[in-house]
């Protein structure tokens, strides 16, 4: 069973005038809002864990809708993942199970604008136990970062195709197994799985990505602060990343489940398949690894004064704070009795 860390963060581009993007996590499917930006974070200790992004097609009631059907259907499936193991994961049917009821709903359900196509590209991780199943259709990505190297199990370094070759729901082009790749590996503690959409990568150097998930603070900060440079790269499209960090290994049986913790809630208006189990076997399957340059980490102590300057800042703005309130307070009243007096 794998413990772990989550942070979800979305945010409409320039040019869009709706955020076809989405993500899920604890069984919920975000942005609650289809403009502006939202985060949020989790922990789980589930046997049993889906993340999802996708990526929508087909403009505004459209694109958006198609990518809730597809989260839609991958929690239906993830319920019925008994079924799927007799007695191993069988992660091949079940993706093959998944794209067809996927593309049936949307079609179904979605009709596209002025003989256009609707549809939505998928990034999904599934672990299950100490196993990572990856799932990628379209132009989402999916990256691994481990042991300090950025890889790229799902695509190549550089990779940047103009319009993906089919998505799900698309009707004007057949499936193509180039647009689709399944992957599995074995988990490690430490390792960081990041799903996200073209928006977010867009631009967005990978020596630069790699350094910034290299960083030695805590993990959301260093996940904001890469959403953060994606932006400032690119940010007419919308932008979308889901990081999933692994915090420790334990061999639990699929009985001792815990549910989803403490979700926090922040809302800003405004098919090649193989197995990837080592860095070098990620290599060779076309997922180089980038190297950040090293950063020094900074020590216990100097963390802890830190953190006790930004403490005496915050409550030195506080009583200040406070201190002008009284005395707009006081003025207040004292122009209301001068008025009674003088009438």
């Amino acid at each position: 069973m794998a413990r772990t860390l989550v942070i979800g963060l979305t945010e409409s581009g320039t040019k869009t005038t709706v955020n076809e993007d989405t993500f899920s996590l604890g069984g919920r499917v975000y942005p609650d809002m289809i403009t502006g930006s939202e985060e949020r974070s989790a922990k789980s200790q589930d046997y049993t864990q889906l993340y999802v992004v996708t990526e929508g097609h087909g403009g505004s009631g459209v694109g958006d809708l198609a990518g809730r059907l597809v989260q839609r259907t991958a929690m239906d499936l993830v319920d019925l993942i008994g079924s799927y193991k007799q007695p191993e994961f069988d992660f091949q049917k079940f993706c093959r199970d998944l794209i067809k009821e996927a593309h049936a709903r949307v079609t179904r359900q979605i009709k596209p604008r002025d003989n256009g196509f609707s549809g939505a590209s998928m990034a999904l991780l599934l672990i299950d136990s100490n196993v990572a199943h990856l799932l990628n259709i379209g132009d989402t990505k999916i990256h691994l970062f481990r042991n300090n190297k950025l890889m790229f199990p799902t695509c190549s370094p550089g990779e940047q195709e103009d319009m993906a070759e089919w998505v799900i729901g698309d009707m004007t082009r057949s499936e193509s197994a180039n647009a689709i790749t399944i992957k599995q590996f074995t988990l490690r503690s430490g390792d960081i799985i990041l799903l996200s959409s073209k928006g977010f990568c867009k631009d967005y150097p990978e020596q630069q990505f790699a350094s910034d998930l290299a960083s030695p603070d805590a993990f959301a900060a260093t996940i904001r602060q890469a959403q953060i440079h994606s932006r400032q790269f690119n940010d007419a499209a919308n932008g979308t990343i889901l990081a999933v960090k692994v915090r420790d290994l334990e061999l639990t049986e699929p009985g001792d489940r815990i549910p989803e913790s403490e979700v926090r809630r922040a809302i800003y208006h405004n098919g090649n398949t193989s197995i990837l189990t080592e860095e070098n076997r990620a290599v060779a399957n076309g997922g180089a690894a980038v190297e950040p340059p090293s950063r020094p980490p900074e020590d216990e102590a100097d963390m802890k004064q830190k953190f006790k300057k930004e403490r005496r800042r915050r409550n030195a703005k506080t009583f200040f704070l406070f201190l002008f309130l009284g005395f707009l307070v006081g003025l207040a009243i004292i122009f209301i009795l001068w008025y009674f007096i003088l009438s």
